[in-house]
């Protein structure tokens, strides 16, 4: 048994020395879900004072957790993958895993600025206001509506 645990341990340990030049990447990139994760919630909360009879009340559910879950999940294996590109394939010529990292969290930091932009009075500062003009409004993601219905009216017109 003595043997099983040693071999165990071996790969594991193995598995850890490979994957530690990632793990700096990887925390950037958690960091910066989870920040997205409560500019969405803040987000909530904005709407739901602004418009208390069209939003809906914020709960957490597992189909959340599952697509914030999913997210890491995909962004460490290309976090990963791109690391193994580099140190293997690619060399001195490009570090992909910076690259790949930088695009992750960029994609993180694009959706913080659309939840924080979105649902704002005219009085909250301009540069909000100039993101909008660039960004998606994420309010209506928060309204009691069900989004197939629209799209069922809009194909009987078409």
């Amino acid at each position: 048994m003595e043997t099983v645990y040693r071999a165990i341990f071996t790969m594991a340990g193995g598995a850890v020395a490979l994957l530690e030049p990632t793990l700096p990447y990887a925390l950037i990139f958690t960091l910066a879900v989870f920040y997205d994760c409560y500019s969405a919630w803040s987000l909530g909360r904005r709407v739901a004072a602004a418009h208390p009879d069209k939003a809906h009340e914020w709960k957490f559910t597992s189909m959340k957790s599952a697509r914030v879950l999913g997210t890491l999940i995909k962004g460490y294996a290309m976090i990963v993958l791109a690391h193994f590109v580099t140190e293997y394939i690619a060399g001195d010529i490009i570090n992909l895993t910076k690259v790949v990292s930088g695009a992750l969290v960029f994609w993180q930091v694009w959706s913080i600025l659309e939840n924080e932009s979105s649902c704002r009075s005219e009085q909250d500062a301009k540069l909000w206001k100039l993101l909008q003009r660039v960004m998606v409004d994420k309010t209506s993601r928060h309204f009691d509506v069900d989004l197939s219905e629209l799209k069922d009216v809009k194909d009987k017109d078409d």
